[in-house]
């Protein structure tokens, strides 16, 4: 049993911590502030619910006041528009008392909590940490083999790290009244964008993106600049008679990715590892995929030093490619503002865009394709050795590559694809294919499996085994 040291009690810390204990070790997680506390990131994108669930941690969301969002107001590239999502994936949070239901979820698994509690000190010798803690005025010693980073940007402030995005500024104020937006909205202003969110505890939050120099050159207090910035915003418009409570703040926005994000006994995880656009809305859920999988190299780190290097590469690809989609994808949808509105604050961050592959995905087949056409593998579809999660550990598996894929896949709906597609045979149609392999899965999870492998080019027409698509 290695002993475990967490710094940093949000969404990244406690579901590491929470995964290291199930794993067996001992963990202490500090904390240093008091929870409940008012943290930023109340919206939580769809795939937070399950991820949390595969950590035992669903709880979380039972334990505290939850909106189910249905409708978001978007004034973006296309004028106003009502997005409505009947299945309500996506979450509103107090953060305040989501994290503490997270920290209690942690503790429960067998994590010892110390809160608060400040790293005053932090040394290695001999291959461990030793760590000096403020606890609440007094001072104490621990010492841990492993030690994870979990303290946000402020653990990534002053570290090596690559910028991957503008400089971005967020400012925020909170509202109360009787009269608050009552679903969330987003907008697209002249140079900056903005971000409504009414939270559970009948406040309302309300956010700006902007660019800090010029923001910080305007003139007037920093709630004044604000002010200006937000008003006639789709934002604001109804919060006619409410009263900000507290005071204007701003926080660091911009992206990036920390270097040193692995050791032999030391990881970063969440924003103190990597940092994506806000615009994406899934800081949290990101944090969560680190904590996730970082366990898992963690694990692998302190019980089988074998695997080291493989452990560390594994890690550093995945944030460089969570990195890399998400940089895309944000100056992809920046770049449909730019394109109608200019200006200095669109264009800049629509740098480095996707640009466009000479082969590009299938048009989505339909289900009288999929039960008629005869496919078989590509010819451009090959297998290599990669590491990837295996259980408790990292390991090395054979993973499916295709010029249509942006990396290599392993796994596929938690389905290994390598031992599916190695051996198919050519001529079925994706309904007889999917059928084969009902030993494995249920048919529904097969037919899912096989219109992602055509409309991805990996399984084409078997008169067209060159990557035609399939029609």
């Amino acid at each position: 049993m290695a002993r475990v040291c967490v710094v940093g009690a949000g969404p990244a810390g406690c579901v590491f911590a929470a995964r290291m204990a199930q794993l067996g070790h001992e963990v202490r997680l500090i904390e240093q502030e008091r929870f409940p506390r008012s943290q930023l990131g109340e919206s939580l994108s769809p795939g937070v619910e399950p991820l949390l669930k595969s950590a035992g941690l669903e709880t979380a969301l039972d334990a505290h006041r939850v909106t189910r969002v249905r409708n978001v107001w978007v004034a973006w590239a296309d004028g106003l528009q009502l997005r409505e999502d009947p299945r309500e994936q996506g979450l509103i949070v107090d953060r305040g008392a989501f994290d503490l239901a997270l920290v209690e979820g942690a503790r429960s698994c067998g994590v010892k909590v110390v809160q608060p509690a400040c790293v005053v000190d932090r040394r290695q010798s001999g291959g461990r940490w030793r760590l000096a803690l403020d606890v609440d005025g007094r001072r104490e010693t621990l010492e841990a083999d492993f030690l994870a980073e979990a303290g946000g940007r402020a653990a990534a402030s002053g570290r090596a790290r690559v910028q991957t995005g503008a400089p971005t500024l967020a400012v925020y104020a909170y509202w109360r009244g009787a009269r608050l937006p009552s679903t969330p909205r987003i907008e697209a202003g002249k140079d900056a964008w903005f971000w409504g969110v009414p939270l559970p505890n009948g406040t309302y939050n309300s956010l700006a993106f902007v660019d800090p120099k010029t923001f910080r050159a305007g003139p007037g207090s920093l709630a004044q600049r604000f002010l200006d910035r937000l008003a006639g915003t789709l934002v604001l418009e109804d919060c006619r008679g409410a009263e900000r409570i507290g005071p204007t703040r701003a926080i660091e926005a911009t992206s990036y990715l920390a270097r040193d994000c692995i050791g032999r006994n030391a990881i970063r995880l969440g924003d103190a590892a990597l940092a994506i656009d806000p615009i994406s809305s899934s800081g949290v859920q990101k944090a969560i995929q680190s904590a996730l999988s970082g366990a898992i190299v963690a694990n692998t780190l302190l019980r089988r030093p074998a695997a080291a290097d493989l452990a560390m590469s594994f890690y550093r690809a995945q944030l460089n490619d969570a990195s890399e989609r998400h940089r895309r994808w944000a100056a992809d949808h920046y770049r449909t503002v730019a394109a109608t509105r200019g200006g200095p604050f669109w264009t800049d961050r629509s740098k480095g865009r996707r640009v466009e592959a000479s082969a590009q995905p299938s048009e989505p087949v339909d289900v009288r394709a999929m039960a008629a056409m005869p496919v078989e593998l590509s010819s451009e579809a090959a297998f290599v050795e990669t590491p990837c999660l295996d259980g408790e550990f990292v390991g090395v598996a054979p993973a499916l590559r295709h010029p249509r894929l942006e990396t290599p896949v392993a796994y596929l709906a938690g389905r290994a694809l390598a031992p599916l597609l190695k051996d198919l045979p050519p001529g079925r149609t994706p309904l007889q294919i999917a059928r084969g392999w009902s030993n494995r899965m249920p048919l529904e999870s097969g037919l899912a499996i096989a219109g992602w492998l055509v409309n991805h080019g990996v399984l084409v027409s078997a008169a067209d085994k060159d990557g035609g698509r399939l029609c």
